[in-house]
């Protein structure tokens, strides 16, 4: 049986960079598949040429162990048009994402809630965010509190827009994955 997958939007690939921990995502929620799909990547991520060889950097070197997969986007009719209803008010990346899940069970992992809670909830979609998966790090003992709390400390000087909270003190989103 495959493993449900979470997939990535580009917003929290780029605050696990910025926070120097992309490597250790699949370790976070061994039992996931995590996954990028192909459009994220060339049209969302390879808007900077340096973020899409840092993560194919990290594809090809962690090869022999759990990894993050790029996931050709190649939906369906019901989740393309899924995606064309979505793409009248949200980013490609994040429609793409959002259809698949919904069309497959998967999780959404976005930081972007303003543009993706409301429809998640609606449509019975998991979503997390990079919070929720720093602070799942530290649940399972892949960081330390330490770690997770500069983790995040990094994204923020980094300038992603994320909240200034320390992993501890931190109410994640889904507690029950």
């Amino acid at each position: 049986m495959n493993k449900v997958k979470i997939l990535l939007d580009a917003d929290v690939v780029i605050d696990f960079i910025d926070g120097q921990h992309l490597f250790d995502l699949p370790r976070v929620l061994p039992t996931y598949d995590f996954v990028i799909l192909d459009l994220v990547m060339t049209q969302e991520l390879g808007k900077h040429q340096d973020t899409k060889q840092y993560i194919e950097r990290q594809l090809e070197w962690f090869k022999s162990t759990p990894n993050i997969s790029i996931l050709k986007w190649e939906p369906d009719k019901e989740t393309l048009q899924i995606y064309a209803q979505l793409l009248r008010t949200k980013g490609k990346g994040e429609s793409a994402c959002m259809a698949y899940c919904q069309t497959h069970n998967d999780v959404l992992a976005s930081c972007n809630l303003r543009d993706t809670k409301q429809y998640c909830e609606e449509n019975g979609i998991t979503y997390i965010t990079f919070l929720d998966l720093v602070w799942y790090a530290w649940r399972n003992g892949v960081m330390s509190e330490d770690e997770c709390d500069k983790c995040i400390q990094d994204a923020i000087a980094a300038g992603n827009n994320i909240p200034n909270v320390s992993v501890a003190k931190y109410t994640p989103t889904i507690s029950n994955l």
